[in-house]
């Protein structure tokens, strides 16, 4: 199978302007191209330009084609200078007003009667939103499979490998190494399932007026109704058909949780990849050759190549995000028809939130690529518990018409493996020594069976059939 390879933040010999990473410091060059004043700029002209095309199709005794091409053709960056915006913006005090009359300064004065026709700035800034957020949504469903397909094709190569899962944190079952990676895939697989959902339903833009009753639309004595359903359609993006002045914030909480949940699964990867690589576990080793620097203060910590600071980022960029869902979800309480208690929030938030968001992805995409097994601890941590987590086996044999003739009642069963495990245990010997001498045992199975329902390396109940089946459905599939 050919390895997938992490997505980089950012191209070879490529620079970020640290304006354009959240905190000057988080995010991906797929993220930088979506957002910033003047990405915003460039959404908030397309569809101004789209509207033009638009009406014009449906009412071209209206809007002429010509002057709509010719609105559609020039209302991009390409014509018009971002700096032109910002002034008219700081005469004004308003964004829409500046874009528009931008746009009207490029094309002639039979096209500029056109611009803005039937529309209010909602009708710009949120379909425009909904672009840049349906991108962005894109960006991130692409970072995320490269993800899942990097922890699938661990899970395989880590397959044959003994390993003891733990619950509570003490010593509970044993497994295979590239059992718990299956976990995280299908939780990963899980938010792209839901992205999907949020992809195809949550993405909202509007033309439909100040309050939504498309009055401009009625004064042209157009079908108002109609003309949003079209331009919405042409941007490739959904609309309601009772909006506001804006749609429900609702839907702008759907994208919140999304990336808040998914942000959720990558911390529990984190914190996993983090707590196996610390020394009480030492099961996992970060081979990057790309060598990292531990502490001035304790240089051992180079030999492990440094602190583990990109699991912990992105715990830090998880608790973010949770956050983020809470504003957007309190965003949600909107005095109807709209007020801007949300409006700010969420431009600074949203934008910082994809590039946090995708920063972390790729991020645990390097280290998982990069993460080896110590097959040795590993086996040595499924040793170290005697075989003791055995004991259900042996009970659920000594309760099997099948496997002796004279089964045992389950509770005295499990009695007995119990206090035979617990010596084991509290003798340190193997689990396998205390069950050959117990005559209750003995009396229903024999000696070769006993070996080979206590050997702790080869219980691992369905883990490899879990880790193919996984590995099947999900490996590289698409979601969009």
């Amino acid at each position: 199978m050919e390895k997938t390879l992490p997505k980089s933040r950012f191209p070879k010999d490529y620079k970020p302007n640290p304006a354009n990473l959240a905190a000057g410091r988080y995010g991906t060059k797929e993220m930088i191209d979506l957002w910033g004043d003047e990405k915003t700029f460039e959404y908030g002209l397309k569809v101004q330009g789209q509207a033009a095309l638009t009406l014009s199709s449906l009412y071209p005794d209206i809007i002429p084609k010509k002057y709509a091409e010719e609105i559609y053709e020039k209302a991009s960056l390409k014509y018009i200078d971002p700096n032109r915006i910002r002034e008219i913006e700081e005469e004004t005090g308003h964004d829409i007003i500046a874009l528009n009359k931008s746009l009207e300064e490029k094309v002639s004065k039979e096209a500029g009667i056109h611009i803005n026709k039937a529309k209010t700035s909602a009708d710009t800034t949120q379909p425009a939103k909904a672009l840049q957020l349906k991108k962005s949504l894109e960006v991130i469903i692409n970072s995320i499979e490269n993800l899942r397909d990097i922890l699938i094709e661990k899970s395989l190569e880590w397959i044959d490998i003994p390993h003891m899962d733990q619950t509570h944190l003490y010593d509970a079952l044993p497994t295979v190494a590239g059992r718990p990676l299956s976990h995280y895939a299908e939780m990963l697989q899980s938010n792209l399932k839901f992205m999907k959902f949020v992809y195809e339903n949550s993405v909202i833009g509007k033309w439909a007026d100040a309050t939504g009753n498309h009055h401009s639309a009625t004064a042209l004595e157009i079908d108002g109704l109609m003309l949003q359903k079209e331009y919405c359609k042409n941007l490739g993006i959904n609309f309601m058909d009772a909006p506001a002045q804006v749609p429900g914030l609702e839907f702008e909480a759907d994208i919140t949780y999304a990336m808040a949940r998914t942000g959720e699964t990558l911390n529990n990867i984190a914190r996993y990849l983090e707590q196996g690589r610390g020394d009480d576990r030492n099961i996992f080793v970060n081979a990057n050759p790309r060598r990292k620097k531990g502490s001035s203060a304790m240089p051992h910590k180079d030999s492990k190549n440094g602190n583990p600071t990109a699991e912990e980022q992105t715990m830090s960029i998880g608790n973010y995000l949770r956050g983020l869902n809470v504003t957007g979800l309190s965003n949600c309480q909107m005095y109807y028809g709209r007020d801007l208690s949300a409006s700010s929030n969420m431009r600074l938030n949203f934008e910082d939130g994809f590039k946090f968001l995708d920063h972390g992805i790729r991020r645990i995409a390097n280290i998982s690529y990069w993460i080896k097994l110590n097959e040795d601890v590993s086996k040595e941590r499924v040793l170290r518990s005697f075989g003791c987590p055995t004991a259900q086996q042996v009970m659920t044999y000594l309760t099997d018409q099948r496997r002796t003739k004279n089964p045992m009642i389950r509770s005295e069963a499990h009695n007995l493996t119990a206090k035979l495990a617990k010596e084991a245990w509290d003798k340190k010997i193997p689990f396998v020594e205390v069950v050959l001498e117990s005559e209750e045992v003995t009396n229903r199975l024999d000696a070769e069976t006993i070996i080979k329902i206590t050997n702790p390396l080869e219980y691992v109940g369905e883990s490899k059939k879990i880790v193919e089946i996984i590995a099947k459905k999900y490996h590289r599939t698409k979601t969009l």
